[in-house]
């Protein structure tokens, strides 16, 4: 991860590496993203076992800094910079993520409700229409639908149970809606 090449700067330049990057000097954010990505990754660590949410993570809170290094005003020291930085990106992905997580969990609610309304012999056939309809997702969509809607797992513990990665389990949801909501034939209407 460290390149050979690159030295890293004595504590007490650290801050006016800065400047040294707000003028575009891309040797002073490669020793900066040397020095920081490994520590920013195992503090990051400390919230979440999502590794890959972890590294990307990381990686945007480069990428905005090197992308708005001219706007970059920091009041602290560099190092808290990135610290609170890293983790305000992770808490933020995570807030919007709750937000998806709660809108798909609502389409889901909207498609059963719809599935279960009016009169009994119309309802348990809707009832039955659902199951077959989750019963003909492919395997993998399947576990994945049934782990996270119906076990009501939230996304990193289906995600660590079945061995697939957070994004894995988001797609596997969204598709899983979308073949349901065509079986079912609900159409826009479940939106």
């Amino acid at each position: 991860m460290h390149n050979k090449h690159i030295k890293f700067l004595p504590l007490d330049s650290k801050d006016l590496i800065l400047e040294r990057i707000k003028k575009g000097d891309s040797q002073a954010f490669k020793i900066l993203y040397s020095e920081y990505y490994e520590k920013l990754c195992v503090y990051l660590m400390s919230y979440t076992s999502d590794k890959d949410k972890v590294e990307d993570t990381v990686q945007d809170v480069f990428t905005r800094l090197w992308n708005k290094r001219k706007e970059i005003s920091i009041r602290s020291s560099l190092k808290n910079f990135l610290y609170r930085a890293a983790y305000n990106e992770l808490m933020d992905n995570y807030r919007k993520q709750k937000r998806k997580d709660e809108m798909l969990s609502s389409y889901y609610h909207t498609a059963l409700m719809q599935a279960i309304e009016v009169d009994p012999a119309l309802k348990a056939e809707k009832i039955k229409k659902l199951k077959e309809c989750i019963e003909a997702l492919p395997s993998k969509c399947k576990a994945v639908f049934i782990e996270s809607k119906i076990s009501r797992l939230r996304h990193f513990q289906v995600a660590e149970k079945l061995n697939i990665s957070m994004k894995t389990v988001e797609g596997h949801i969204t598709r899983g809606f979308a073949m349901i909501k065509a079986c079912m034939g609900l159409g826009r209407q479940a939106y």
